[in-house]
Formats: C-alpha cells, sequence, structure tokens
C-alpha cells in the first residue's frame, strides 16, 4: 500500500501513521470477508475536492477519450458529492486508488471504518471480469460507448449489492489494532 498527501493538512501525519499501522490487517480482514485479493493499492490523503479530482483522473485514464462538455459535467458534479464524501475508490492502469478526505476523519475509529469499506471495493473492483465490466461501465458514464438500460440498470443493482457489502465489513473495525 503505498500512501501519498496532497493537499496536507494538520490532521495528515497522524492519518497517514494510522493507515500503515492497520494497512495490512485491514487489507487481510477485507479479503477475508469479500473472498478474493487485494490489488496494488495508491491511498492519496487530500480534501473533498482532491478526492474528485483523483476519481476523475484515475476514471478517465481507463475510459479513453471524452469531450470536454462530459469532463466538466462530471467534475462539477463529483466536487459537489464528493466535499461530503468520506472517501472514493477507482480503478488506476495497475491497481486501484483509494482517495480519502481528510476533513471527515477526525478520529481514528472513523478512518479504521472507512479503510475497511474502501479496501472491500478495491477487492470488489478487482474480481475476475469485474475490472472489464467497470471499465465498460465508465465508458458509458462519460458518453463513450452507448449501453442497453436494462445492463445499465443491472450494473448499478450490482454496485449497490457491493455498496451493502463493503458497508457490512465497517462492523470488523474493532478487529484492528489499537481501534
Amino acid at each position: 500500500m503505498n500512501i501519498t498527501t496532497e493537499r496536507r493538512s494538520r490532521n495528515a501525519r497522524r492519518l497517514e501513521d494510522r493507515i500503515r499501522e492497520i494497512g495490512d490487517d485491514a487489507g487481510w480482514l477485507a479479503a477475508q470477508y469479500v473472498g478474493g485479493r487485494l490489488p496494488s493499492i495508491e491511498v492519496l490523503l487530500t480534501d473533498g475536492c482532491g478526492v474528485a479530482a483523483a476519481r476523475q483522473r484515475a476514471d478517465l485514464s481507463l475510459a479513453g477519450n471524452t469531450t470536454w462538455r462530459r469532463r466538466t459535467f462530471d467534475r462539477l458534479i463529483g466536487g459537489f458529492h464528493a466535499r461530503h464524501a468520506c472517501a472514493a475508490t477507482t480503478l488506476t492502469q495497475h491497481g486501484a486508488l483509494v482517495a480519502i478526505n481528510e476533513a471527515m476523519h477526525r478520529d481514528l475509529q472513523e478512518l479504521d471504518r472507512t479503510l475497511l469499506h474502501e479496501l472491500a471495493h478495491t477487492i470488489q473492483l478487482n474480481a475476475p471480469g469485474a475490472r472489464d465490466r467497470h471499465i465498460a461501465y465508465l465508458r458509458q458514464q462519460y458518453g463513450i460507448t452507448p449501453h442497453r438500460k436494462p445492463d445499465q440498470r443491472e450494473y448499478e443493482r450490482l454496485i449497490d449489492i457491493r455498496e451493502q457489502q463493503a458497508a457490512n465489513l465497517e462492523a470488523l473495525a474493532p478487529q484492528l489494532p489499537n481501534h
């Protein structure tokens, strides 16, 4: 797990130390619960706008070329939602990116739950076939490749199931060291 900090706050060092302390244990718990392997993970500590920007950069690197209007619209909508998000997970060329909003993590117990939740998503997105399916979904979302509505609804139902599974994993946070 590679950890980088962007737009450093005074809380960043404490969060970075905690991620280093529990990263391996959280990864092991997530892998056992979800049933898969952790990919190569880049953890980015940033603010809300940084979460949205990092997610968009990673998504566009996989989805391909899109119009400037679509990128701008995504940046506006994503920025609005990310200001209130604890974190976001997306695929990268060689693994996954977990962008964590530092401002939303005043206590370390919240960070523990968020890290478990996001690690579950990294495993889900790197399951056999899931990576290609997610890239196809991104291409559809950016207007590059059209999909049929039933296919889109099916994938969005899968996203909801994955979200519930990751939310259930948060209950295992007390098993992490010094929780």
